[in-house]
């Protein structure tokens, strides 16, 4: 059983936290398939969804393609390095850039959003999917003949298209009118993100019932760098 402190985390509880988390990334995934628009997110499964802790060592990811959430912590280690303490409730970042944000390639849209409790970043979570299409000289996003980035498509360093849960129409507007097929990457990307909400009303179901330092010392038994450290040590978790 792991400790910390004074908390001691029996095998039903850590069980029940790591089966939770696992579940609703499964539940963010069936979303996503009910929801999408897109063939390649509904029907081949071009999608990963996922938690990281505040620190971004990857916490769950049960299901989706390695390429899209093995470099997911680098990410959010992005995100974390231009926003910092600008990081806030309601907050939702979007990036696909393989150069400024580690992402696999431009149709790769990463939208991540910071969770928060009591004021605290507690986790990140992602979903990352592959668009229809995403601009550039050839429609879908495949370019083989490419002479250089710009013709695969926009390029979206990290930024917030919700801001403290309101949303950036200006950013989307930009965004939308450089790609070739923009209402149906409008649904995808809302269902997008509306499967981080999901993931945060779950995990903030979780940690209102067993206590934040119960579910972090039960992650990290789990997996052992996460954000344990994080919640004893900081009121917020920064980047050594």
């Amino acid at each position: 059983m792991a400790q910390n402190k004074d908390i001691t985390i029996d095998p039903t509880t850590l069980a029940t936290v790591w089966h939770h988390m696992q579940t609703t990334c499964r539940e963010m995934r069936h979303l996503l398939e009910r929801t999408c628009q897109n063939y390649l997110i509904g029907q081949l499964r071009d999608v990963s969804v996922g938690f990281w802790g505040a620190d971004g060592q990857m916490i769950t990811a049960p299901l989706g393609m390695p390429n899209q959430f093995m470099a997911t912590g680098l990410a959010i280690q992005a995100v974390y390095e231009k926003f910092g303490e600008d990081l806030h409730p309601g907050d939702v970042i979007l990036t696909n850039d393989p150069y400024g944000a580690h992402c696999p390639h431009l149709p790769d849209w990463g939208f991540i959003r910071p969770i928060f409790y009591n004021g605290k970043l507690l986790f990140f979570t992602m979903v990352r999917g592959h668009q229809e299409d995403t601009g550039g000289a050839f429609p879908g996003g495949y370019f083989a003949n490419g002479y250089d980035i710009h013709a695969e498509g926009i390029r979206i360093p990290p930024i917030k298209v919700f801001d403290r849960g309101r949303e950036r129409t200006d950013i989307f507007e930009l965004i939308w009118n450089n790609v070739r097929y923009p209402k149906g990457i409008r649904i995808d990307n809302y269902a997008m993100i509306a499967a981080t909400t999901l993931a945060e009303e779950r995990v903030l179901d979780l940690v209102e019932h067993y206590g934040p330092e119960t579910v972090l010392v039960s992650l990290n038994e789990m997996t052992p760098t996460t954000t344990a450290r994080c919640w004893t040590s900081r009121s917020g978790c920064g980047w050594t």
